[in-house]
């Protein structure tokens, strides 16, 4: 018995360090927010000017950008529209902008981006609960491992098209098809989430010791 468990805790430790090794793998999925730069608000606000010129490529810079405050303002723009229009426009609305910034906001784990969508909030009826679901995920904000380690996630980029990358919902850049690069985040719970060109994305969380390296793989 003696002689059995340096194996056995051997044959562990390998299948630890295989699993982490082997990372990850994730298949890119359908878009679950509209891209709006080519598509007329003003035609579907029925508006004789162009009140929304501009407006879509706006948001989806915002969204690109992972600006959570940009994205609530053109949120409260959008409530402007949809007053003075007396409808809402078919492909997106105001409380569904809000709550996207509200998601940009919970990756990023920020608190400014937190005010900034309750804020937003005060101007958009029928969002009280988007704000309310925020804050209750800010609790458990900045749930990372003991100390200022870092770790890190290394996103390989196996799809046939270019892949924006966001950690901690923050840009980080984009990958070509067939690269790979490796970026440090805090150790512990760690979001990760790549987008395509036309909005179709997929998103994981990650627990990232610290000093490991995490691989992320995406497919088509």
């Amino acid at each position: 018995m003696i002689r059995f468990i340096p194996i056995f805790f051997t044959v562990l430790l390998f299948a630890e360090t295989a699993a982490a090794q082997e990372g990850t793998t994730s298949k890119l999925g359908e878009p679950v927010f509209p891209k709006l730069e080519y598509v007329n608000l003003n035609v579907e606000f029925d508006f004789a000017t162009d009140v929304m010129r501009g407006f879509g490529a706006r948001v989806d810079d915002a969204r690109r950008d992972a600006d959570a405050a940009a994205v609530s303002g053109l949120a409260v723009q959008l409530q402007f529209a949809e007053t003075l229009a007396g409808k809402t426009a078919e492909t997106v609305n105001a409380v569904q902008l809000l709550a996207e910034a509200a998601r940009i906001a919970e990756e990023q784990q920020s608190m400014p981006a937190v005010e900034a969508v309750a804020l937003a909030s005060g101007q958009i009826p029928d969002t009280e609960g988007i704000v309310q679901r925020l804050r209750e995920s800010a609790q458990l904000f900045a749930q990372r491992g003991e100390g200022e380690f870092l770790g890190f996630v290394r996103i390989v980029n196996g799809c046939d098209r270019v892949l924006d990358i966001y950690v901690d919902g923050k840009y980080m850049g984009f990958l070509y098809d067939g690269e790979e690069n490796v970026f440090s985040t805090g150790n512990g719970t760690t979001h990760t989430r790549v987008t395509d060109a036309f909005g179709n994305t997929v998103s994981e969380i990650l627990y990232v010791k610290q000093d490991e390296t995490v691989t992320w793989t995406i497919e088509p």
